[in-house]
Order: structure tokens, then sequence, then C-alpha cells
């Protein structure tokens, strides 16, 4: 398994976390199909967390360039992405500045708890931010919990 992407939090928080250091063409085609199914269901403010601690890329990704590569991230109800840098990169998150397109606004954190901190900051609807980095361990950890793992025949 590569990645998996699916709803930490129904409709509130879509999560992607990567288990490989690099992201083929193939993962990058196939979590924009996952990403675009999930995003049909919201229907409320919503926020993206992707779990970058493995990536070897050291190059982190502009809001633009995000939103260029994935049009769906367009979506208008996503409020927050908030991207867990590398760890190669990881000591340059307190610098980067936060950036906005419209209502979108992306953070980038050093750490899933740090992630979880800045959304509960952010949205007074999720509680118990900092439980959240073991349940989505947990999460995904069960083989039969539903969330696409990028190896799945796509229809």
């Amino acid at each position: 398994m590569r990645y998996k992407a699916g709803w930490l939090v129904q409709n509130h928080i879509l999560a992607l976390t990567h288990f490989e250091p690099v992201v083929t063409m193939e993962d990058f085609r196939d979590i924009a199909a996952d990403a675009h199914m999930a995003l049909q269901e919201a229907t409320q403010p919503l926020h993206l967390l992707i779990d970058n601690r493995i990536i070897a890329e050291r190059t982190v990704a502009t809001l633009d360039s995000m939103l260029n590569a994935l049009p769906i991230l367009q979506h208008a109800h996503l409020r927050w992405i908030v991207v867990v840098l590398p760890e190669a990169v990881k000591e340059t998150a307190a610098a980067r500045q936060v950036e906005r397109h419209g209502s979108i606004q992306l953070k980038f954190t050093d750490s899933l708890a740090s992630a979880f901190q800045h959304l509960a900051r952010e949205d007074d609807r999720i509680d118990g931010a900092a439980g959240m980095e073991s349940s989505w361990s947990d999460w995904i950890s069960y083989e039969g919990n539903p969330v696409a793992t990028g190896e799945e025949e796509k229809a």
C-alpha cells in the first residue's frame, strides 16, 4: 500500500497519508481521483490534512501549484489545507507564511500534533484534536476501514 486517503472526520477532515518516500505519477493520479470522489460528498466547510512526513522530496509545493495540479481542491467548502512537512524540511515550518487563495488557506506544520492543534484553533467544530493523531493512525491500521488505498481497481 503506497498511500491512504479518506475522511478522518466524515465530510469535515479529509486526510492523506503517504507510506512511500517517492510519490509516482500513478500515485498522484489515483490520489486526485480519490480526492475528487471524497469531495463530491462535501456539503459543509472542510479541511484537508496531508501527512508528508516520509516523503523524500525537499521541494515544498505552493498553494497555487497545488490548486493548478489538483483543480478539485478549488472546492467551495475547502477552508484549510494543512501539510505536515517531510522530515528533511520540517524545521522550516515555523518560518513559512500561511498562503491564501480566496477562502482556501495553506498552512505547513512540523508534526501531526501541530496540524491538529492548528485545525482545532481555526475550527470550533473540532473537539479533542490532540487525540486525532492516534485516531487516524489507528483507523488506517485496520484493513476493513473504508479509505482509498491507491491499489484498488478503478472503474
